[in-house]
């Protein structure tokens, strides 16, 4: 028996198998069967659905279940990275829909949807549904020729003829198609753009709610646009694992344990972090590797990526006041802590190609407390899109119960060395002359203190604890405040600081640490003595008592916050990457933000 009469006679079990190969074309085969009066539609359409649905969902678990370095490479033989790259930061229902109508997009969008974690439930919906859809297309548009071409089917190999009368103008389509998309992905790099693989490493990272976590998400997730951008960072549990993330970022997670009193926090173990940071190097083959701290995790990458000869970056966002102040030593073992914390980090920092710091006053400290110069100041930076004047507030006021009135706000963690006891003592002395509230927007270890202290003063029914708020409402919670207030002696830059001015609001600031290089005084908000309750008060009251000075200042504290465009940052990092093929070369001035 040939195939032909194979298909004739058994047509849904064989084109089940053919349309689980190769979709439209095994599609359109089966609707000139059913043109021809050789299958019924019903049957054929189910088929072509379920079949659809299977083979998606293979590739789906192939993204959900291996490692990231053996799905680029098998992505890479079948020239497939490039796509890749631009489906991964397609919302579901476009990916899907993308890959049905240009079939040649199907492995590289379905892996990446494994490789994101996308629910496998809104996965199968939306691949189902679009399968189904597809399959009516192209089961009619097979039919409609199908009583001309049921000729075919008398010919021996009849159905290879069929097949190729189909498959032909089909692979001609998909070439086309994928020859305009990979021009579109795969524009010609111009000086100096050349794509490069950047390893982040970061002992703090998302979920973690702190400066230093956000900085390194958000770098990632910017990179991700021009660079293939993995990730080392503690997991969420016990467990190494590794995979994509929704933004495009390659995540290596590293087992890890709770930090003991800050649940939310983890950190990981040093015994064999150094074989997982060489496995992690020997997987990647960075070009680039950039640490964000000198602790455990960080210090295994620069260890092994020093023993393999790769190009290293190191930015600090650590002070040792963040930690020595909640150990019970005394202030004369603090000051040794102290002194050992900046050795510790300098010994780590040494084995690095360049260092960075946020600020000028970062950069300052670190090379005076021990770490080799030069240390380049380059700013964190901040989405100027996301931050500014005129974001809406009615939805998180009802959420939150936030009355219309001024409003003073603190953003970040409610910890120790933010000193927002002295906040809440000044704001009752404001509560004195002004009926204001106070908004405390985050979570730490003080929030119980705090509450407390807000009614041993009598103004707990004026306070707000909104506890963690997602990323997404920040925006709103800067606009409903009148003026922003940071206490914080320990700052190398701070990012609500920044994203506060980005959004048009004055700020009151200790003067201590890097705070003075973005308040500045009578200009962008006011400074304090640090601990100074009284005259911290008397500048709460300059700016609340006086609305049209507060919109100059906002405005003038906007100016300031444009200078530190993310968009600079990144630019700023690009360079530092590409310096590697000329190690020798003096570092660009330009680089310096």
């Amino acid at each position: 028996m040939d195939l032909t009469q194979a298909v004739l006679e058994h047509p849904y079990l064989v084109l089940g198998l053919f349309v689980l190969i190769e979709g439209p074309a095994a599609t359109i085969t089966a609707g000139t069967l059913v043109g021809a009066g050789a299958a019924a539609f019903w049957p054929i359409w189910l088929i072509v659905a379920l079949a659809e649905v299977v083979g998606d969902s293979l590739l789906y678990l192939v993204g959900r279940s291996a490692r990231r370095p053996w799905v680029a490479s098998l992505l890479s033989r079948l020239k497939a990275t490039a796509l890749l790259d631009r489906l991964a930061g397609m919302s579901l229902p476009r990916l899907v829909i993308t890959a049905k109508i240009v079939d040649v997009f199907a492995l590289p969008a379905f892996v990446s949807a494994g490789l994101a974690g996308l629910p496998y439930r809104r996965f199968a919906a939306w691949v189902g549904a679009a399968a189904a859809v597809r399959g009516l297309v192209l089961i009619g548009l097979g039919a409609l020729f199908g009583s001309q071409m049921s000729g075919l089917l008398a010919l021996p190999g009849g159905i290879f003829l069929l097949t190729a009368a189909v498959a032909v103008p089909v692979a001609v389509f998909h070439l086309v198609m994928k020859r305009y998309h990979l021009r579109k992905v795969a524009l010609p790099p111009t000086k100096g753009s050349c794509p490069v693989r950047i390893l982040i490493g970061a002992d703090t990272y998302a979920p973690h709610v702190n400066g230093a976590a956000y900085f390194a998400q958000r770098l990632a997730v910017a990179l991700t646009a021009r660079h293939e951008v993995h990730v080392v960072a503690p997991s969420t549990d016990t467990r190494n694992r590794a995979g994509m993330s929704s933004d495009g970022v390659v995540e290596h997670r590293v087992r890890s344990l709770p930090v003991p009193g800050h649940p939310r926090f983890r950190f990981c173990p040093p015994p064999g972090l150094r074989a997982a940071a060489r496995r992690i190097l020997d997987e990647v083959q960075p070009d680039v590797v950039h640490v964000q701290s000198h602790f455990p995790l960080c210090r295994a990458l620069v260890d092994a990526a020093h023993e393999r000869g790769l190009f290293v970056i190191a930015t600090n966002h650590f002070m040792p006041e963040n930690l020595i102040h909640y150990l019970p030593i005394g202030n004369a073992g603090r000051t040794r802590a102290h002194e050992w914390a900046w050795r510790d980090a300098a010994r780590v920092f040494a084995k690095a190609d360049i260092v960075t710091a946020p600020t000028p006053y970062a950069a300052t400290l670190a090379v005076v407390s021990g770490v080799s110069g030069p240390v380049l100041p380059i700013s964190c930076g901040i989405d100027l899109t996301r931050f500014r004047e005129q974001t809406p507030t009615a939805e998180f006021r009802w959420a939150y119960n936030l009355a219309h009135k001024p409003t003073i706000t603190y953003v970040g963690r409610l910890d120790a060395e933010k000193n927002l006891d002295v906040v809440m003592r000044a704001f009752a002395l404001v509560r004195g002359s002004l009926d204001v509230q106070l908004l405390l927007v985050g979570t730490g270890s003080e929030d119980r203190t705090l509450r407390s202290l807000a009614g041993e003063l009598g103004v707990a029914e004026h306070v707000t604890f909104t506890g963690f708020v997602p990323d997404e409402d920040l925006p709103s919670a800067y606009a409903a405040s009148a003026v922003f207030v940071n206490a914080g002696t320990a700052e190398l830059q701070s990012l609500v600081t920044l994203e506060a001015m980005a959004s048009g609001r004055p700020v009151i600031g200790a003067d201590a640490a890097a705070l003075p290089h973005l308040v500045r005084d009578d200009e962008t908000g006011y400074l304090f003595p640090p601990g100074d309750v009284v005259v911290l008060a008397e500048r709460l009251l300059t700016v609340l008592c006086d609305p049209e000075r507060a919109a100059e200042l906002g405005q003038r504290a906007r100016a300031v916050a444009e200078q530190h465009d993310q968009a600079r940052t990144v630019s700023a990092f690009e360079q530092l990457y590409r310096i590697r093929p000329a190690r020798e070369a003096p570092v660009p001035a330009e680089v310096a933000a």
